[in-house]
């Protein structure tokens, strides 16, 4: 087993690590490794999840999804 890599990873007597992840409910669920992983992750998923929501709306019927956006969705109202 590895040993610590540096003053941060040093255990307190109840089992948390010192330093670093600040001790939100995302650190006690999983360790700060994950933590900080998915803090190095997070602008890439949200630029592919933007890029996925345009795809869909794309390929899907485009009219249907902008009639609920305020001012594009006037353009479309047919009169019946």
């Amino acid at each position: 087993m590895r040993g610590p890599r540096g003053p941060w990873r040093r255990r307190r007597p109840g089992g948390d690590f010192e330093g670093g992840g600040g001790g939100g409910m995302l650190s006690k669920l999983v360790g700060p490794r994950y933590v900080q992983l998915l803090q190095n992750w997070t602008p890439t998923l949200v630029t592919w999840g933007g890029v996925a929501g345009t795809g869909v709306i794309w390929f899907t019927d485009w009219k249907l999804v902008l009639q609920y956006v305020p001012y594009i969705g006037g353009k479309f109202k047919t009169e019946d």
